[in-house]
């Protein structure tokens, strides 16, 4: 009797992590390692969205057809990453660049972000891996504070990036 294989359980997407590699570092191995290695790793963020990006396409109707459309490729548009999480301390290495950033006192320093989607077992090898290129904080705020309310202060961190690879 053959032995039927059993599917692969599909990746959990509570367990990820987010790194800050530095900006000088362009080898994606080096950055899968840096964050597997836990380095400038800052933790503790409930949701993560806009992993992505967008094929841009220019419409051209055909010559002699009015009903016929060609879609032709027109550059790549990367998504803005959102961060979400309990209000972290100061010393947030993420924070501190968000603010630096948003001062306008610095220059604006572009960063490379990881995110790594872990196996719910943590002795296996990571899921996937997302490297951002060239990101900036564009946007940081926090939830509404309510008097009448016990919840816990949410901040949104949203940042752009200029390109991204997947490991």
């Amino acid at each position: 009797m053959p032995t039927t294989l059993r599917p692969t359980d599909p990746p959990v997407s509570y367990n990820f992590k987010v790194t800050l590699a530095p900006s000088t570092t362009t080898s994606s191995s080096m950055l899968v390692s840096a964050a597997l290695a836990s380095l400038d790793s800052d933790a503790a963020f409930t949701q993560i969205s806009g992993l992505g990006v967008q094929l841009n396409v220019k419409q051209v109707r055909s010559g002699g057809s009015n009903s016929q459309v060609y879609h032709l490729p027109n550059g790549v548009s990367p998504g803005s990453l959102t961060l979400k999480r309990g209000l972290a301390t100061i010393t947030s290495p993420l924070l501190l660049w968000c603010f630096s950033t948003a001062s306008g006192s610095v220059a604006i320093a572009p960063k490379t972000i990881v995110v790594t989607l872990m196996d719910k077992n943590p002795n296996n090898a990571p899921v996937m891996t997302w490297i951002l290129y060239n990101a900036i904080p564009v946007k940081w705020e926090i939830d509404e504070l309510d008097a009448k309310k016990s919840d816990i202060v949410i901040e949104s961190i949203e940042i752009v990036f200029s390109s991204m690879i997947v490991v």
